[in-house]
C-alpha cells in the first residue's frame, strides 16, 4: 500500500483522479481517495465527492458524501453513486437530485447511462419547474432531447391543469405530450378522460382516443364518443365516433343526446356553454324524445334547437316543423316553437289520428307532458270529438286563422277555434281514409328514440 497525499493526482487510460489524500493498494488495483476528489473520465463526465473507492480492475467507482455528476447536460447530486467506467453507467440508491436546464428531478433509485444520456428513476419519482410538477412512480428521461417517458401511475400538474395517466411521454421543450392507460385531464372545470390522449400544453389542445368523456362541470354536461379534441383557447371541445350527450338535471330527469358528432364550446370566458349536434340527432328524456339532422343546446337560455326535419313525440303525439326551439325551466320542459309548416298529430286509434297544423305553433308542457298547442297562421284541423271516453261522435273538419288544442295527460280534450273557423262534424264511417289525412301528415312511430344507447 501506497501512502499520498497533498494535490494527489492518478490516471487510469482516459480516467483522472484528483483528491487531497489517497491510498494506492498496488496488488488489488485498487485506490481510495479523500478529500476534494474529483474523477474526470474521458472528458466527458466529471465526479466529485469526499470519498472514493476506486477498483482499477473492474474499472468502478464508488463515490461517498455531497456527491455531483455532470456531464455538459445535467448536474446529478447524491450521497452515494456507484459508476461503471467500462459501461459509463451510473448508480444510486438512497435518493438523488438532477437539474437539468430549469427542472429538477428528482428519486430514491437512479440509473444513468452517459453514452445514451439516459436517467431511469424509480420510487417517489418527481419532476420539478416553474411552469408544471411531475409525480410518479417510474421515469426515463433523455437530457439531451429532454424528454420524459413515464411508467406507472403518473400526475402532471400546471397552475390551470391536471393529467393523470399510466403510460406515457412528455417533451419539456416543446411541451409535447402523449399520455395512455386511463388518461386524465384537469383544466378549468372541465374533466376529460380517454384510453389515450395528445397533448400540447403551449396550445392547450389536445385529442383524445377511445372511451373519450369530457365533463363541464359548471353546465352539468358530460360528453361521450371514441375521439375527441379539446382546445383550451377556443374554449372549444368535440367528440365524435358513437357521440352521446348527457345532461344531469335537478331533478334527476337526464337529457340524452346522441349524434355522430358534439361540439361544446363557449363565446367567451365563464360565459354558459353551448352543445352543437350533427347528423343524426336524437335525444331521450322522460316523456319527450326528438330526432332532427343537427340540434343547437344552449345553457344560458336552457333551449334546445332543432334543424332539419326535426320530429318530437310527447305521449301519444307527433309534433314536427321546419324549425323546433325546446324551452326548459327549472330542469324541466315548458315550452316549445314550432317555426314553418307546423304539424302535430295525436293517436285516437290505430288508423284514426287527430292532426292539427299552420304556420307556427306554440306548445306548453307541463313536467314533459303536453298542456296546449297554439296554431296560428292558416291552421287546418282534423279532430275526433268524443261523446264520452269510448264513443265517437264524429270527425271534425275545421279550418281557422289560429286553433288550440287542450290535453289532460296526454290526451286531447279539446280543441277551440279563432278567426273566421270553418268546419264541419262527419260521421267516422262517412269519409275515405285519404280524407283523413292532411296535406304532409306522417307518422313515423318507427323513428321515436325508445331508450338512451348509452347509460353512465
Amino acid at each position: 500500500m501506497t501512502k499520498l497525499i497533498g494535490n494527489v493526482a492518478l490516471k487510469q487510460a482516459n480516467t483522472l483522479l484528483y483528491c487531497d489524500s489517497a491510498l494506492f493498494y498496488e496488488r488489488e488495483n485498487r485506490v481510495e481517495a479523500f478529500s476534494n476528489v474529483k474523477l474526470i473520465h474521458q472528458d466527458t463526465v466529471t465526479i466529485t465527492g469526499n470519498y472514493l473507492n476506486y477498483d482499477g480492475n473492474n474499472k468502478m467507482a464508488y463515490v461517498n458524501e455531497k456527491v455531483k455528476l455532470n456531464d455538459r447536460t445535467m448536474l446529478l447530486e447524491t450521497d452515494k453513486l456507484e459508476f461503471d467506467l467500462t459501461k459509463q453507467i451510473g448508480y444510486y440508491h438512497n435518493g438523488g437530485k438532477i437539474t437539468s436546464g430549469q427542472s429538477i428531478l428528482k428519486s430514491e433509485n437512479g440509473n444513468y447511462f452517459t453514452q445514451s444520456n439516459e436517467f431511469y428513476f424509480q420510487k417517489n419519482v418527481r419532476v420539478e419547474n416553474p411552469e408544471y410538477n411531475v409525480i410518479c412512480d417510474t421515469l426515463m428521461y433523455q437530457t439531451r432531447k429532454k424528454i420524459a417517458y413515464f411508467f406507472g401511475p403518473t400526475t402532471i400538474s400546471s397552475k390551470s391543469e391536471r393529467i393523470q395517466c399510466s403510460n406515457g411521454w412528455y417533451n419539456t421543450l416543446s411541451d409535447q405530450s402523449q399520455f395512455s392507460q386511463k388518461t386524465t385531464l384537469i383544466s378549468e372545470g372541465k374533466i376529460l378522460h380517454a384510453d389515450s390522449l395528445f397533448y400540447d400544453r403551449k396550445k392547450q389542445f389536445g385529442s383524445a382516443f377511445r372511451k373519450v368523456s369530457l365533463f363541464d362541470s359548471a353546465q352539468q354536461i358530460t360528453l361521450y364518443g371514441n375521439y375527441g379534441q379539446v382546445n383550451g383557447r377556443l374554449k372549444k371541445a368535440y367528440v365524435t365516433q358513437q357521440a352521446i350527450a348527457i345532461k344531469i338535471q335537478a331533478s334527476k330527469d337526464t337529457i340524452f343526446l346522441w349524434a355522430d358528432t358534439l361540439f361544446l364550446f363557449q363565446e367567451r370566458p365563464k360565459q354558459p356553454a353551448c352543445v352543437l349536434a350533427y347528423k343524426q340527432v336524437n335525444v331521450f328524456k322522460q316523456n319527450l324524445q326528438t330526432i332532427a339532422d343537427s340540434a343547437a343546446y344552449l345553457n344560458a337560455d336552457s333551449s334546445m334547437w332543432l334543424y332539419g326535419k326535426p320530429l318530437v313525440w310527447s305521449g301519444k303525439t307527433q309534433m314536427n316543423a321546419d324549425t323546433i326551439a325546446l324551452i326548459f325551466k327549472a330542469s324541466k320542459l315548458d315550452s316549445a316553437l314550432f317555426l314553418g309548416n307546423a304539424f302535430f298529430a295525436n293517436q285516437e286509434k290505430t288508423v284514426h289520428f287527430n292532426q292539427l297544423k299552420g304556420k307556427n305553433c306554440y306548445a306548453k308542457f307541463d313536467s314533459s307532458n303536453i298542456q296546449l298547442l297554439n296554431v296560428n297562421g292558416n291552421a287546418q284541423s282534423i279532430y275526433y270529438a268524443k261523446e264520452d271516453s269510448v264513443n265517437y261522435i264524429g270527425v271534425n273538419l275545421i279550418n281557422s286563422g289560429e286553433m288550440t288544442y287542450y290535453f289532460e295527460k296526454g290526451e286531447l280534450k279539446r280543441v277551440v277555434s279563432f278567426y273566421n273557423p270553418e268546419g264541419k262534424i262527419y260521421p267516422l264511417d262517412a269519409l275515405k281514409p285519404q280524407e283523413l289525412k292532411l296535406k304532409g301528415f306522417k307518422w313515423s312511430i318507427q323513428k321515436r328514440p325508445q331508450k338512451p344507447v348509452f347509460q353512465p
